[in-house]
């Protein structure tokens, strides 16, 4: 019987000890939550360091108060170390995995450092947690939009550094990541044309036009992309796509004149070139497809204003002189024609002092010898650039008219036909060899 007192005793103790850690646990827990407030208040006076120390004593106060953690990593964000807060945005999420703030902050942290690859992960996963919010949302699509220009101007150095593999592989990575850029697959589809992979910078430019339809420059290079491949029909519909979305620009206006000429649709091509002229009067090629889509078109007087214009812009353009003289024979005028072939050779011969191997100017030098009468030397010209550049169809042509000078009616008739090999339709061609074929005896 003396022993129950005793008992009631240590049961006593025991539930004193009990009610005291009930006491301290709860104490300890509102000084957490105390450093936590406290931290916060220096949070809002910009004393970054002394926020950071109340967010510590609490963090030891509770380890897993995730709040705690959360203003120490923004205190670490805002005093520029990055790597501390990268460390405690992560412990708050793995205290608290559906708090959408803190993958957006550490995201930002990845941004601010341009860990561009990093922080889409983070917004990745965070939708995947949090999928209904807006923000997060719109900081993956900001730092897509921050991580693709990134990589588009790694990808342009490689590219004009000659690595346009490793451009091409950077560009299809960030793509995989963040489709939605017409710029992106745009830019994807120049260096694959650039390396003349037709059917993959097709593929990139519709996509760039699924994303932007009204994306001209698109369809200007799905235009070169046809003309390249000799289907002038399907180029001249991409061109006039691009004029049509571009109607004062002279470029797309010169580049589609310059179509229809091809295909000797001279009349069509006249009011393009007229108003990318008029748009550009100074731009010396405008002018000169302007003057020679007249020629072509034997609207010899507007022909020759043209030139002189072109002639006053810059008197040593290539060509210029020979497509003159050439008017000048055509009306009948051979001294006229004599003076514009000699000047011709003598700019042609200037420059060819500074660039003895460029086949522009040898073919131009060349036709223009022919025109005075150095047909042997101009022979041996165009004969040594065929052999240099087989798919130089200008030197064919040129090669043509000396042999017909020569009366080397044979090797005229086959060099017309190599050049007919390379061109896309051009029915003067053909003219010219029936020409041929009908003085064969």
């Amino acid at each position: 019987m003396m022993k129950k007192p005793a008992a009631r005793k240590v049961i006593g103790y025991l539930l004193l000890l009990v009610l005291l850690g009930v006491f301290a646990f709860l104490a300890w827990g509102k000084l957490a939550a105390f450093f936590c407030n406290r931290g916060n208040y220096y949070f809002e006076q910009m004393d970054y360091q002394k926020a950071a120390a109340s967010y510590k004593n609490s963090i030891k106060m509770n380890p897993g108060f995730w709040m705690a953690h959360l203003g120490l990593a923004d205190a670490y964000r805002e005093s520029g170390d990055y790597q501390a807060a990268a460390r405690e945005y992560k412990r708050v999420l793995l205290l608290n995995p559906l708090y959408a703030r803190a993958y957006d902050s550490l995201a930002q942290v990845y941004y601010e450092e341009d860990k561009y690859e990093e922080a889409m992960k983070v917004l990745a996963r965070g939708q995947k947690e949090v999928p209904s919010d807006q923000k997060l949302i719109e900081s993956f699509k900001s730092c897509c939009s921050a991580y693709l220009a990134d990589v588009l101007n790694k990808s342009t150095e490689l590219f004009l550094g000659k690595k346009s593999g490793e451009a091409i592989s950077i560009l299809e990575n960030a793509l995989s990541s963040c489709p939605g850029s017409a710029l992106a697959h745009y830019t994807l589809g120049y260096y694959y044309l650039a390396g003349r992979d037709y059917d993959k910078a097709e593929i990139n430019l519709d996509k760039s036009l699924g994303i932007d339809p009204q994306f001209s420059q698109a369809y200007k290079l799905l235009s070169d992309i046809y003309l390249d491949k000799r289907d002038t029909e399907k180029s001249l519909l991409y061109a006039q796509k691009t004029v049509s979305l571009e109607a004062n620009n002279p470029t797309a206006l010169n580049d589609l004149g310059l179509l229809l000429m091809r295909l000797e649709r001279y009349s069509e091509a006249i009011p393009y070139l007229e108003k990318a002229v008029s748009l550009a009067p100074e731009n010396a090629d405008y002018v000169y497809s302007l003057a020679s889509v007249y020629r072509n078109n034997k609207m010899f007087a507007q022909a020759l204003e043209g030139y002189r214009k072109l002639g006053a812009l810059k008197n040593d353009y290539p060509n210029m002189y020979n497509d003159i003289a050439d008017i000048y024979v055509a009306l009948g005028k051979p001294d006229q024609a004599l003076s514009e072939y000699r000047q011709e050779i003598q700019h042609s011969g200037e420059k060819l002092e500074k660039s003895p191997a460029d086949p522009v100017l040898l073919n131009n030098y060349a036709y223009a010898l022919n025109g005075i009468g150095g047909s042997a030397k101009a022979e041996q010209i165009a004969e040594g650039l065929v052999l240099a550049y087989p798919r130089y169809r200008q030197a064919y042509l040129t090669l043509s008219k000396i042999y017909e000078k020569m009366n080397k009616n044979d090797l005229a008739l086959n060099s017309l036909e190599k050049a007919k090999q390379l061109s896309s339709g051009e029915s003067f061609i053909d003219d010219e060899i029936s020409r041929f074929k009908t003085k064969r005896p």
